[in-house]
């Protein structure tokens, strides 16, 4: 009986292939070793309207386009490879348009089965330091206080979840900081970018400090990353665009700092101190009325002394899309204009029908 040929047919090769993959993803002890996953990760950004955000979005997907105005609430995704795997972590990109105007529609991204995985990126528009505090100040305590409404009902169904998100923000911010005691850092990571920064970099000297020294204050009081941005300048495009990514991937951020207010603006969370910042510029005239407050009060007051803030309903109907001629509809506007216009004789009649009362009843004309 002849001898079987040694040859190995191309199939024997696949499957020896085949098998030196098997193994290789086995343990010392024989178990298998699971791949890694994809993931699917979230960010919203949201700030001041035409402050740039859609710009800072399409420079992270490396998208050569203009950008367009956001209606109210746009979604647009990224992929990233996940090592030398096929698998590819998906990123879900939330743009809030309209400023403060529709902060509210915070709570469409925001929810209890992606909160863990979702961060958040504040853009203020830098040449406009009126609007600047007004806008910060309404996106963040909104979005704060839906993100800890999330937590406090994961707490009651999944309380080390909740815990866990909770140890991460203090991880991020730094365990150890000299300033832990006198701050709650945003519960989901955060970042802050200053915008048109090519146009700021021509404010007075001293504006430029307390603008900085401003964002500076909120940013570490929130344990939030902060930088300065220009659309002009191709360094602080890239810097913009890792931050971006390691917000979104949740990728290492990067270490650069740069406090100097005749510089762009460069403090990772937990790279900055209230001792460095400094104390807030209050006139001495207000000192008096302010005494007791806390940091928080005394650096809007000062911010206020010399930026004062524009009319917050002048604010809020320049950033209301009903005002922009732009999405005009001739049918809808009358009909708009009609029921404003009889809104207005409500009110009025309202307030004559007040004047005329007291406590309930008709006041009586005199007799002559």
């Amino acid at each position: 009986m002849s001898d079987k040929r040694s040859e190995r047919s191309l199939w024997d090769i696949a499957i020896d292939i085949r098998n030196d993959n098997e193994n290789k993803k086995n343990g010392e002890n024989g178990e298998k070793i699971p791949n890694q996953q994809s993931e699917e990760l979230s960010i919203l950004i949201m700030g001041s309207k035409g402050s740039g955000k859609s710009t800072i979005v399409l420079r992270f997907l490396d998208k050569d386009e203009n950008p367009k105005p956001t209606v109210a609430l746009d979604y647009t995704f990224g992929r990233r490879a996940k090592g030398h795997n096929m698998q590819r972590d998906i990123g879900h990109i939330w743009e809030l348009g309209g400023g403060a105007f529709l902060s509210k529609l915070t709570e469409v991204p925001l929810k209890a089965d992606t909160i863990r995985s979702t961060s958040v990126l504040l853009v203020v528009d830098l040449s406009k330091p009126n609007e600047l505090w007004q806008t910060m100040e309404v996106l963040l305590k909104t979005t704060r206080a839906t993100v800890d409404k999330l937590l406090s009902d994961l707490k009651k169904e999944n309380s080390s979840l909740a815990q866990e998100i909770q140890d991460a923000a203090w991880t991020r911010f730094g365990e150890n900081h000299a300033d832990k005691s006198f701050l709650t850092p945003f519960p989901i990571p955060l970042g802050i970018v200053g915008t048109k920064y090519d146009i700021y970099q021509d404010f007075d000297p001293e504006k430029r400090k307390m603008i900085s020294r401003t964002l500076r204050f909120i940013a570490h009081s929130n344990g939030a990353h902060l930088q300065y941005f220009s659309s002009k300048a191709e360094g602080l495009i890239t810097r913009t665009r890792t931050l971006f990514g390691s917000l979104l991937f949740r990728a290492a951020a990067s270490k650069v700092v740069s406090t100097d207010h005749n510089k762009p603006i460069i403090v990772p969370a937990g790279h900055d101190t209230f001792a460095s910042i400094g104390a807030p510029p209050v006139p001495t005239e207000d000192l008096a009325k302010l005494t007791g407050r806390r940091p928080y009060d005394l650096w809007k007051a000062a911010y206020a002394s010399v930026f004062p803030p524009e009319n917050q309903q002048d604010t809020l109907k320049n950033e209301d899309i009903t005002h922009n001629p732009q999405y005009a509809e001739s049918g809808i506007d009358s009909m708009r204009a009609q029921k404003d216009e009889e809104l207005e004789r409500y009110k009025r009649q309202a307030e004559r029908k007040a004047r005329t009362s007291t406590h309930g009843k008709t006041t009586q004309p005199r007799e002559k």
